[in-house]
């Protein structure tokens, strides 16, 4: 418990740690207030009508005040409106945040669905034909960018073949299931191919030292059967690294999600921030930043958590700490 308790506290932290350097980054842009002012009044403005404006968004006081002045409204819901279409920023986020919730799960899904039995296979057939394949392909796929496999498969499935549509058009899963994952094929195999080689190349690597461990001697020795010397005994000890690797690719994938949206126009949260960054819309940018920090947070304290299982030796040295 008291574990728990310290890793929330370093996860409030990050948090607040990021959302600070945010706020302080974007005072700093070129342009500052003059720009926020120019967007809310429009031009022609008076120096009466500018001065009124900076007084109301609060401009007017110190960044610290403005940081928890802009904290205390996040954590209360009101998160204002647009400068240019005045539209609730609230609103704007709720309507991106699923797609790229479902594009990164989808895509995160995917990869792992896939390496994993690769992976295992692999090490267990280590330097077999099958083994040199998926390890030749795996570095192939590494070199392979989002910018580049994303058009390329937009050409040759949708333009050519037409066996996708484009471009994707977001559908509730519950509305209609099938339009919903036609939408996300050709993002989630964009995001999901250099995921899967990572960590078919990671799992495959630490599934080679396990199998050569002494329990998995007597497990043979016993006569327990490959799939579950490599399912049951093999897999669950080799996971500690493909953990730590799906929840720091987090972090890459809320880069690779800005890039894919963009291309396939997905109006997710990283098509909306990089939009927001463009118009200057700074309290956007700061909620979009605060938002993904929280999901990043929350996915690495998870994984953190699953080390518990994973190994029962680590929940013993959280007991004794």
């Amino acid at each position: 418990m008291r574990y728990v308790l310290r890793r929330f506290a370093q996860t409030v932290f990050v948090v607040v740690a990021v959302t600070l350097l945010t706020s302080v980054a974007l005072r700093f842009l070129p342009g500052g207030t003059d720009v926020l002012v120019a967007l809310k009044t429009g031009p022609g403005a008076t120096r009466e009508q500018a001065a009124q404006v900076v007084k109301d968004l609060g401009l007017d006081k110190p960044w610290y005040t403005q940081y928890f002045s802009w904290m205390r409204d996040f954590i209360a819901g009101d998160w204002g409106t647009t400068f240019q279409s005045n539209q609730s920023i609230a609103a704007a986020v709720k309507r991106a945040l699923p797609i790229s919730a479902y594009l990164m799960v989808y895509g995160q899904l995917l990869a792992l669905s896939t390496a994993i039995p690769v992976a295992v296979w692999s090490a267990y057939r280590q330097n077999s034909r099958f083994d040199r394949l998926a390890t030749t392909s795996a570095f192939a796929m590494l070199s392979l960018p989002n910018y580049i496999v994303a058009p390329v498969m937009m050409y040759f499935l949708s333009v050519q073949q037409k066996w996708i549509p484009f471009p994707s058009t977001y559908t509730s899963l519950f509305d209609d299931p099938v339009a919903h994952f036609k939408a996300f094929v050709l993002p989630t195999v964009t995001i999901a191919i250099p995921l899967f080689a990572g960590y078919m190349r990671l799992l495959r690597a630490d599934m080679i030292g396990t199998l050569q461990s002494e329990f998995i001697t007597t497990a043979r020795a016993k006569g327990v059967s490959t799939p579950n010397i490599l399912f049951r005994h093999a897999l669950r000890p080799s996971m500690f690294s493909l953990v730590t690797a799906s929840a720091v690719n987090v972090g890459a994938l809320m880069g690779g999600v800005v890039i894919v949206e963009q291309f396939f126009l997905l109006n997710g949260m990283g098509r909306f921030t990089v939009e927001s960054i463009f118009r200057r819309e700074y309290p956007s940018v700061q909620y979009a930043v605060v938002i993904l920090a929280l999901i990043y947070v929350a996915v690495n304290f998870v994984a953190d958590m699953a080390y518990a299982w994973i190994d029962p030796r680590v929940r013993a040295g959280r007991a004794l700490g």
